[in-house]
């Protein structure tokens, strides 16, 4: 007797975004006995645990991605497989990494359906993300994953022994990661330049011919200083907000978005100076930064401004590895543009009459200010 033929092979699985609907089928994959083993999941998950973590992690503006892969069985499109795309951390000299892990229902196993979760994930990753590291923790004995990670790039950095507790046994785990074949790069203008050579010493305590400031983060109790400062007439009209704001309002604009990087400039406990970072929060952006800055009349033309931007742009091409440092600037605002342009900030455009100020529609300039060297991975490690 001849051996049955083999059926048909199953159609390529279709990849899409989870939603909190697949709570049902992330317990199913992920709390069958022979999927849990190799991952970091707990027995006896359920429905309501998946729904509460979907919930969470679909939250339109975060940074993680879900996906399912799902198969016709049946005449019927089933979910087969689940993938996730999270960043490492939200710390901004993390910001470059991401972890991912998939899982493949028993019956969909070797039939493509993990290379297809996998692919849609790099691609994310290296097209659409601010990523040039992913990373992955796998299991010792997990041959098919060790496999599969391979053949899209991930090396071996590690062997963490005694890695998990798995069925009343410690079992080893490998670290893996790929690095982004072609960061994604931006091309200079003559306008970006670096500062200028020994400006770093500026964003260290200063002394003026009329008194000493020194520089420093911001904290809680600068809020209120900080608000006086902006309420000022020859501060106030150079940004957004109006006189006679509440200073409640000002303290809200000043969370919302949240700083990542905030100094001020204070004499004799006095805050006579204030600039920020807000990184922008969409995924697609969070290469960019946009930049504000102010100092107090009485103390202007005396390099406190100077040495604010110093500070904040030493802390973004250093620490944070940001691209893209934007900023705007009114019309008539001669001094704000002069210290743009020092620190290398080129002209991208203006918009017409795009504030009010004091009775009249005034132009508003838009700056940005390109890394002139972004940090790379090593050549060993882009090999």
């Amino acid at each position: 007797m001849n051996p049955p033929r083999p059926g048909p092979p199953p159609p390529p699985p279709t990849i899409r975004r989870a939603t909190v609907d697949d709570a049902a089928a992330f317990a199913r994959i992920n709390g069958d006995p022979a999927v849990l083993r190799n991952l970091m999941q707990l027995p006896y998950t359920s429905e309501p645990i998946w729904r509460a973590r979907l919930a969470e992690m679909t939250v339109p503006g975060r940074g993680d991605l879900l996906l399912v892969a799902e198969q016709e069985v049946g005449g019927a499109q089933r979910v087969v497989g689940t993938a996730g795309l999270h960043p490492v951390s939200a710390l901004p000299r993390l910001r470059h990494a991401a972890m991912l892990g998939i899982s493949v229902a028993v019956e969909a196993q070797r039939q493509g359906v993990g290379g297809a979760l996998m692919q849609a994930m790099c691609d994310y990753a290296d097209r659409w993300m601010q990523v040039q590291r992913l990373q992955l923790d796998v299991y010792v004995d997990n041959t098919p994953a060790l496999a599969l990670y391979r053949r899209f790039g991930f090396e071996h950095e590690a062997t963490q022994r005694a890695y998990a507790l798995r069925d009343g046994a410690y079992v080893d785990s490998h670290t893996m990661a790929r690095m982004h074949p072609q960061p994604p790069s931006a091309a200079l203008q003559a306008g970006d330049a670096a500062p200028p050579a020994g400006a770093a010493a500026a964003a260290h305590p200063q002394a003026s011919a009329s008194g000493n400031w020194t520089l420093g983060t911001a904290d809680d109790d600068d809020v209120d200083g900080i608000a006086t400062l902006m309420a000022l007439p020859g501060v106030v009209e150079n940004l957004l907000l109006a006189p006679l704001t509440p200073p409640d309002a000002v303290r809200k604009a000043l969370l919302e978005p949240p700083r990542e990087c905030a100094i001020v400039a204070r004499s004799e406990g006095r805050v006579i100076g204030y600039a920020s970072l807000a990184v922008q929060a969409a995924v697609r952006r969070r290469h960019a930064a946009t930049l504000v800055a102010c100092v107090a009349p009485a103390w202007q033309r005396r390099g406190i401004g100077g040495a604010l931007v110093t500070a904040l742009v030493d802390w973004a091409d250093r620490w944070a590895g940001l691209l893209r440092l934007e900023l705007g600037v009114q019309d008539g605002n001669a001094a704000g543009l002069a210290l743009a342009r020092r620190f290398g900030f080129a002209l991208e455009g203006t918009q017409r009459a795009a504030v009010l100020r004091e009775g009249i529609f005034v132009d508003q300039h838009l700056l940005a200010r390109l890394h002139p060297a972004p940090p790379q991975a090593s050549a060993r490690a882009q090999a």
